[in-house]
C-alpha cells in the first residue's frame, strides 16, 4: 500500500526517493509550550512515516531556542535550556547556575541597557546625597552622614530625605490670610482704616487680613471676594491668586536659561556652579525688577551660550556680587568689610575688570578691520554701563555710595561715547538697537532716582531720544521676569514691562523736578511750580497700568512704586504746609490734607507689604521707606503721650523697626540705620522693641561700646540725613551733617536715646548730627 504523501513545500528537499537513508526532521508535538522566543515549524509526516501501529517511528521533540543562557554555559559553550533557577546541563554537572538576565524573556542586550540605566539612577542618587550634605544646614548633614556610617542604602536615605521635605513642604503652605503677624497689636490701627484709602479695598488687603478687621464701609465689603470665593475658584482662576496668598520668598524664577548657564567659564572666584546658579537666581528675584540695568533675556541666552555679545566677565562679577545679598542662605552676606564673604570677593574681581573695560580705548578708523573691532566695542561699552550701575548700588549698600557715585559717572561719559542717548542707525540689528535703548532708558531711570534722593542736579537734562514702546503692545522689547509658586504649575508674570514703564515715566517727572530745585543752591520753588509737578504726579497714578494698580498690586516691587509715590509727596508737600491753597478737584482738600494722606498711604502700604510678604527677604530700597516712615514716628512721638492713638503708634515703630532689623542681615546700611534710630527712640520704646523683636543689644549699642564698627564698617555715605520735608533736608546739606556724619557723631556719643534718659531736644541734635 502506497504511504500517504505530504503537499508541504518540505516534500520537493526530501533526499530523492522514499528510500533514502537519512532520517527526516519531525515537527515538536502540539501540546509542548513554547516559549516566546522559539520557532515552531509544522512539518508533514515523511513518506515513511505513520504512526506506531504501522510500524513507523515516533516523532522525536525539537528543542526550544533559549534567549539567553546562564554565565556556566555560556563560558563552557554548552546548549543550556534556559530552565530556571537551575538549567538541566548545570544539575547535571552540579555547577552553580546564574544568569546575567532577570527574565527567561529578557536578551543579554537588554539587560546591558537595564544596568547600564540602574547605574546612571544610582550615580544620580550619589550626586543627590551629595548635594544634600553640601546644602543642607550642619545639624541635618550630621544625621544623613551617621545614617551612612549605619549602613544605609543610598536611596533608602534619599527617599527619607525626599519625603521629609514633602511632609515640611506640606506643613508651611503659607496660610492664606494671616501669613505674617503684627507685633504688639495684631490689628490694623484705626486712623488707617479711612473711607478714602484706596489700599484698604486693594484684594491684597482682602487675603491678608479682611475679617480680622471690623471694616465700617459693607459696599467695600461686598465688592471684593472673599477668600472662600476664591478657594472654590476654578484651578486656573486659583493659579492666579498665588500671589495674592502666598509671600514673594516662596517663589522661584522660571526662565529656561537658568538651569543651563556655566557661571564659571565667566569669573575666576568660584567654580561651584549650583551655588552661582542660584545667586544669579535669587538676584533676578529679589533684585532684577526694581534696578533694572540690562535686558534679562539677552544677558541669560548669551550667558549660557557663552557669547560675549551681551554679557561679559565683568557684568557676571557684578551680578554675582549684588546676588550675594540676596541670597538667604550665604552666611555674613552683611560683612562687606570681610575679604572672606564670596560677595566682596565678586566685588573686587568687578572692580579690577572695570578699570581694565573703562580704558579699552576706542579702535582706529585706519584698521581695516575697524567696523567689526567698532561693533565689539560698543558692545563691551554696553555691558560695562551696565556693570557700572551694579557697582554703584552695591557700594550704596555698603553705605560707600560716595566712591559709588563715580561709576554712574563713569557709566554716562561712556554712553556719550558710543551716543546711547541717539535714535540708533537703521543698520543695526533689532537686538543691539533693543539692548542699547533699554540700557540708555535704565540709565536715565538711575541718574535721575539718584539725584533726587542726593540732592544733586541731574547727570542728563533730558530723557532718551527714543520713546519706549507700550509693554502692553510690544513685550518683547521689555522682556518678562516669570515666576512660579509651591504646589502651582502654573508661571505667573511680574509684570516687567509695567513696571519698569511706570517707574521710568515717573522719574522722568522728578528728573525736571530736580533740575529746578538743586542745579542752585539754595533756590526754593514758587508755590505754583511745586503745585504744577504735584499734579503731574497725580496724574501719572491715574494713568498707571492696572496691574500696578491700588486695587490690583500686590508683589513687592509693585507696593514700593506707591510708597516712592507718596514718599516723594511727604517731602514735595512738607514745605507748603499752612499755606492757601485748594485743590481744584476736590474743592475741600488742602495741602496739609494732601501731605496727611500720602504719610496714612505709606503706614498702609508698608503693612500690607509685611502682612504679605514679610520683611526678612532682600530688599535693596525697602530700607529707605522703613527709615522715613519711622523717623516720622519718632519725630512725633513727644504729641503723642495723650493720643488716643499712642499704642497704635508704637506698634508701627515696632514693626518698621523690625524690619530695619530683618534688613540689616542681608547689608550695612539697614545695621547703621539700625542703630542710628535705636538712639533716637526713648527708652521705654527701646525696652518693649527688645520684647516683640528677636534682636540683639549689641546690634542696637551706640558710642564706644558698638562692637567693631569703625574699624570694619566705614560709612562714606552722602546720603541725607532723616529728615521730613526737602527743604530741610537741603538745609542739614549745607551744614554737612549728612548720613556718614551722623553715624561718626552717634559712634562718638555715649548713652543717650534709648540708652538714657532722652529729651526732645538730645534727639533732635543727633537727627541733625
Amino acid at each position: 500500500m502506497p504511504s500517504s504523501r505530504s503537499t508541504s513545500p518540505f516534500d520537493k528537499l526530501s533526499y530523492g526517493t522514499s528510500t533514502s537513508s537519512l532520517r527526516r526532521l519531525l515537527p515538536a508535538s502540539n501540546d509542548e509550550a513554547a516559549s516566546e522566543a522559539s520557532v515552531n515549524l509544522e512539518t508533514s509526516p515523511t513518506p515513511g512515516s505513520s504512526a506506531a501501529g504501522t510500524g513507523q517511528a515516533a516523532p522525536r521533540r525539537r528543542r526550544q531556542a533559549t534567549t539567553a543562557a546562564c554565565r556556566a554555559c555560556r563560558k563552557r559553550k554548552s546548549k543550556c535550556d534556559g530552565a530556571r533557577p537551575t538549567c538541566s546541563v548545570c544539575r547535571d554537572r552540579k555547577t552553580k547556575c546564574e544568569f546575567d538576565t532577570i527574565a527567561a524573556t529578557e536578551t543579554h542586550t537588554q539587560a546591558l541597557k537595564r544596568k547600564y540605566t540602574e547605574l546612571l539612577q544610582q550615580k544620580s542618587t550619589f550626586e543627590q546625597i551629595y548635594e544634600v550634605l553640601r546644602s543642607r544646614p550642619e545639624k541635618e548633614a550630621e544625621e544623613i552622614f551617621q545614617r551612612i556610617r549605619r549602613g544605609a542604602e543610598a536611596s533608602s536615605i534619599l527617599r527619607h530625605v525626599n519625603y521629609g521635605d514633602v511632609l515640611v513642604q506640606m506643613a508651611l503652605v503659607p496660610e492664606t490670610r494671616f501669613r505674617y503677624e503684627f507685633p504688639y497689636l495684631p490689628d490694623m490701627p484705626i486712623y488707617l482704616q479711612r473711607h478714602d484709602n484706596p489700599y484698604l479695598d486693594s484684594e491684597v488687603f482682602d487675603c491678608a487680613l479682611r475679617g480680622a478687621v471690623e471694616q465700617p464701609q459693607p459696599q467695600q465689603q461686598r465688592a471684593l471676594p472673599s477668600v472662600n470665593d476664591m478657594l472654590g475658584s476654578p484651578r486656573d482662576a486659583l493659579d492666579q491668586r498665588d500671589p495674592y496668598l502666598k509671600p514673594y520668598s516662596s517663589a522661584i524664577v522660571v526662565d529656561p536659561w537658568l538651569d543651563s548657564l556655566t557661571p564659571s567659564n565667566w569669573t575666576l572666584v568660584s567654580s561651584d556652579d549650583n551655588f552661582m546658579r542660584q545667586v544669579i537666581h535669587d538676584y533676578f528675584l529679589y533684585d532684577y525688577d526694581w534696578f533694572t540695568f540690562f535686558h534679562k533675556d539677552y544677558f541669560l541666552q548669551d550667558m549660557a551660550s557663552d557669547r560675549p555679545r551681551h554679557c561679559s566677565r565683568l557684568l557676571v562679577n557684578a551680578v554675582l556680587c549684588i546676588g550675594c545679598y540676596c541670597h538667604r542662605k550665604l552666611p555674613g552676606r552683611s560683612e562687606s568689610w570681610n575679604p572672606r564673604n564670596i560677595g566682596n570677593q565678586f566685588l573686587a574681581e568687578a572692580k579690577r575688570l572695570f578699570e581694565v573695560e573703562a580704558e579699552v580705548p576706542r579702535p582706529s578708523m585706519l584698521d581695516p578691520e575697524w567696523q567689526q573691532k567698532y561693533h565689539d566695542w560698543e558692545c563691551r561699552r554696553l555691558t560695562t554701563i551696565q556693570a557700572a550701575l551694579l557697582l554703584n548700588v552695591i557700594y550704596n549698600l555698603n553705605g560707600s555710595d560716595r566712591l559709588g557715585w563715580r561709576y554712574t559717572i563713569r557709566a554716562v561719559e561712556m554712553a556719550h561715547e558710543i551716543r546711547l542717548f541717539q535714535a540708533v542707525p537703521s543698520h543695526v540689528s533689532s537686538d543691539i538697537r533693543c539692548a542699547r535703548e533699554f540700557t540708555a532708558w535704565c540709565l536715565f531711570t538711575w541718574q535721575s532716582l539718584s539725584s533726587y534722593h542726593y540732592l544733586k542736579p541731574p547727570l542728563m537734562a533730558r530723557p532718551p531720544e527714543t520713546p519706549m514702546p507700550d509693554p502692553s503692545e510690544n513685550p518683547q522689547w521689555w522682556g518678562e521676569l516669570w515666576i512660579r509658586y509651591p504646589q502651582t504649575p502654573a508661571r505667573l508674570p511680574t509684570h516687567h514691562g509695567h513696571l519698569a514703564k511706570a517707574r521710568a515715566d515717573f522719574w522722568t517727572i522728578m528728573n525736571d523736578f530736580s533740575l529746578l530745585s538743586f542745579s542752585q543752591p539754595h533756590v526754593k520753588m514758587p508755590l505754583d511750580q511745586v503745585v504744577g509737578f504735584y499734579n503731574r504726579l497725580r496724574g501719572w497714578l491715574r494713568n498707571l497700568p492696572e496691574p500696578l494698580t491700588p486695587k490690583r498690586l500686590v508683589l513687592p516691587h509693585h507696593l514700593k512704586v506707591h510708597m516712592h509715590y507718596n514718599c516723594v509727596l511727604i517731602d514735595l508737600l512738607k514745605p507748603l504746609l499752612g499755606l492757601n491753597w485748594s485743590d481744584t478737584t476736590q474743592p475741600n482738600k488742602t495741602l496739609d490734607d494732601a501731605h496727611h494722606e500720602a504719610a496714612i498711604h505709606l503706614e498702609t502700604l508698608l503693612r500690607l507689604y509685611y502682612l504679605r510678604h514679610g520683611f526678612e527677604a532682600f530688599d535693596g530700597f525697602l530700607l529707605h521707606f522703613l527709615g522715613s516712615l519711622n523717623f516720622i514716628k519718632i519725630n512725633t512721638r513727644e504729641a503723642q503721650d495723650n493720643s488716643l492713638f499712642l499704642e497704635s503708634h508704637r506698634s508701627t515703630m515696632l514693626l518698621l523697626m523690625k524690619g530695619i532689623r530683618d534688613q540689616s542681615q542681608c547689608h550695612t546700611v539697614a545695621k547703621m540705620v539700625l542703630r542710628l534710630q535705636a538712639h533716637l527712640m526713648r527708652s521705654d520704646d527701646v525696652a518693649l522693641l527688645k520684647r516683640f523683636v528677636d534682636i540683639e543689644t549689641a546690634r542696637l549699642a551706640c558710642g564706644p561700646e558698638s562692637p567693631r564698627l569703625v574699624e570694619e564698617e566705614v560709612i562714606l555715605s552722602d546720603w541725607p540725613a532723616y529728615e521730613i520735608g526737602l527743604e530741610a533736608k537741603a538745609e542739614q546739606k549745607s551744614r554737612g551733617v549728612d548720613f556718614a556724619s551722623m553715624v561718626s557723631s552717634v559712634t562718638a556719643e555715649g548713652g543717650g536715646g534709648g540708652y538714657g534718659e532722652s529729651t526732645s531736644g538730645s534727639r533732635s541734635s543727633a537727627s541733625s548730627g
